[in-house]
């Protein structure tokens, strides 16, 4: 098994029959590094039911898990704990703490919403069980981390190097992800709805003659965008408000599907009609235009970035690499830590 000994880590899908019938109190195992230490059948038994479990959620056949394996994942767990006592590593609450912050924060970033601490402890008592199983993993996992970096810091430290011969193999097994929607550039000259109906009347009116004087050429776009629009960050850019992509489904729903099939119809260079979307009354100029495609290794990922395809890949393989590095440093330890212990397994199937 590959990734034998990452417990900590992630759970993994085992594989074998089903739980095996002893004495409950009866020991599966005996771990001695710096001190004997038994695991009890009761506690191979609840960590095969978490696994279970997990399969279960997850669809697969919750009877493939293995107690032997499992077993040999609690003995590397209890190495790791008896190793990390013998050199020192130690893990405050402190350090645990802000660990669960920063979970917190990056749960918050990835939905791109704010969340309560009394939202985030459902959503871990959801998960978890409790707050206090949740930083009991923390702890496990920082101190499996502290553990390895202390040890193994000459093998996670290596430089990671990927090469063009394996961007360019990437790119190509993976082409058709790299597809850019359809991405138009626009700046507007926008009033927002009011509260009062007579008053928006009275501003799509303005819109309306104002549009009869760009397109009779008696008013700039630009001038009208200085003296007419109430869009305060695009006022001082001739009404830029970037690109937009046929894809952003956010926009869509802020913006509503009239404005995007003006904004996707109109020439580039051209002025449209007033186009009423979902917060207001807009002016739109397209200032360019860009057709679907597949993005070349050169191309940037969006036109708001200037970080290509190549950069992309170059980050991901990169990413990729440094992950099987530390992978590969946990088995490393967790094999010298089974070296100089002492393991008696008693269970059998």
């Amino acid at each position: 098994m590959k990734r034998f000994f990452l417990v900590l880590i992630s759970i993994l899908c085992l594989v074998s029959p089903m739980l095996f019938s002893a004495a409950i109190n009866a020991p599966a195992a005996m771990v001695k590094l710096i001190k004997t230490t038994p695991i009890s059948t009761a506690e191979l038994d609840t960590e095969v039911r978490k696994y279970q479990d997990s399969a279960t959620k997850n669809g697969q056949d919750p009877t493939t898990v293995d107690p032997l394996q499992v077993l040999n994942l609690l003995i590397n767990n209890e190495l790791f704990k008896q190793g990390a006592e013998r050199d020192g590593v130690k893990i405050t609450d402190v350090m645990i703490d802000q660990a669960y912050a920063s979970q917190k924060a990056n749960i918050e970033k990835s939905y791109s919403q704010s969340l309560t601490d009394d939202q985030f402890t459902q959503l871990i008592n959801t998960n978890y069980g409790s707050v206090e199983a949740y930083k009991k993993m923390l702890a496990e996992q920082l101190m499996v981390d502290s553990y390895v970096r202390m040890k193994k810091s000459a093998d996670i430290d290596k430089p990671i190097t990927i090469t063009a011969e394996e961007i360019q193999s990437f790119y190509r097994k993976n082409k058709t992800q790299f597809v850019s929607p359809e991405t138009v550039k626009l700046s507007h000259i926008y009033i927002p709805f009011s509260t009062d109906k007579d008053t928006d009347a009275k501003n799509k009116t303005l819109l309306e003659n104002i549009d009869k004087q760009i397109k009779a050429g008696t008013l700039s776009f630009e001038k009208a965008v200085a003296e007419y629009s109430q869009d305060a960050q695009s006022k001082t850019k001739a009404g830029d408000i970037g690109w937009l992509t046929m894809d952003n489904k956010d926009a869509l729903a802020g913006l509503g599907q009239n404005f995007f099939d003006v904004a996707f119809s109109t020439e580039v260079g051209s002025v449209s009609s007033v186009v009423t979307s979902l917060t207001g009354y807009h002016i739109l100029k397209v200032l360019a235009y860009n057709d679907s495609k597949i993005l070349a290794l050169t191309d940037p990922i969006n036109p708001n970035t200037t970080s290509t395809i190549s950069d992309y890949i170059k980050s991901q393989l990169s990413s990729s690499k440094q992950q099987e590095v530390y992978y590969a440093a946990i088995n490393s330890l967790v094999s010298d830590l089974r070296k100089n212990a002492t393991v008696t397994i008693l269970y059998k199937k």
